[in-house]
């Protein structure tokens, strides 16, 4: 068992870091705000998956010798604090979307979250009540806060996916497209197997401990990041191209401004007009009105005789 936990951690940490490389890959390629943020959100959650990686393998060993308490302790308390990161990085990565009612209800239910976490870590460093019965007391009040905590991420979570799988493609890209939909599906997901995963750690003996249930979203996030990040690499340009070597006396041939010379190269990549409006900063209507301006002083009907002209 301990191998199989030691491999699929190996699995996960492997398409963890790859994915990271991917989101590099279309922040480089998309200028988008969303895939910057996605970056910290995935360090933090590389930072927890190692931190479990970490405590899996130390508990081994002293397990060996009988005594674990001071790393379990430890283990919580750095716990507690990436789960208040993970869900400061969740809300700054939604504020890259635009408005939507269930943005307020993903801000609600993760600072309960953050207040929950605080609380369990509370109790975890006090350990003892002053009740009546101090020991039942204590236990009963953990219990009751771990299940409204992991209520709070479930919801986090649900509404994050939500947002995400609903959200309007900007920019309009396959590869963006991919991107906020597989992450959506997967937070969604998140919220059965999160549910099922609590249920497992508390009433059962369940076998694959610390292995969670939840890595299975994690690992899904991955694959659709790395989905993205090819597609964005496929779409772009595979070297040099006839189109794209238009020498300056061509342009200069047709009074050309810098920023028609710009439209001319994005348009020789195959960029659309929202994905060149999307690069330059600017509406779909002003390059639609350069790229009209260009076919009048080119003498073109289309994209291609545009280019082929220039080229000429």
């Amino acid at each position: 068992m301990r191998h199989f936990i030691l491999l699929s951690y190996i699995l996960i940490f492997s398409t963890g870091f790859a994915s990271l490389a991917g989101l590099v890959v279309l922040r480089l390629h998309l200028r988008s705000a969303f895939t910057k943020r996605m970056m910290l959100v995935q360090a933090i959650f590389i930072a927890n998956l190692g931190m479990v990686a970490i405590y899996f393998y130390f508990s081994q060993v002293l397990g060996l010798v009988g005594n674990n308490q001071t790393l379990d302790s430890a283990f919580a308390l750095s716990a507690s604090f990436l789960n208040i990161a993970l869900y400061g990085a969740l809300l700054y990565l939604l504020h890259s979307l635009k408005k939507h009612t269930a943005q307020k209800f993903a801000y609600i239910a993760s600072c309960s979250g953050c207040i929950a976490t605080m609380v369990l870590l509370s109790l975890s460093l006090v350990g003892v009540f002053l009740f009546a019965d101090a020991e039942l007391g204590w236990i009963v009040k953990t219990q009751t806060w771990s299940l409204f905590a992991y209520l709070c991420i479930a919801l986090t979570m649900g509404f994050s996916g939500y947002l995400l799988f609903s959200a309007p493609e900007e920019p309009d890209h396959t590869a963006y497209k991919t991107l906020l939909r597989g992450i959506g599906i997967c937070l969604l997901a998140f919220v059965p197997l999160g549910l099922l995963e609590f249920f497992l750690s508390s009433y059962t003996d369940f076998a694959y401990q610390p292995l969670s249930l939840e890595y299975v979203v994690y690992l899904g996030m991955n694959i659709f990041i790395l989905v993205a990040s090819i597609q964005v690499l496929v779409k772009e340009p595979k070297g040099e191209t006839s189109f794209s070597t238009i020498s300056d006396a061509s342009y200069a041939r047709f009074s050309l401004t810098a920023r028609e010379r710009e439209m001319v190269g994005l348009i020789a990549k195959g960029m659309t007009n929202k994905e060149i409006a999307f690069s330059c900063g600017i509406s779909e209507a002003t390059v639609r009105t350069h790229i009209y301006n260009l076919f009048q002083k080119v003498g073109a009907q289309s994209r291609i005789e545009l280019l082929n002209l220039l080229h000429d």
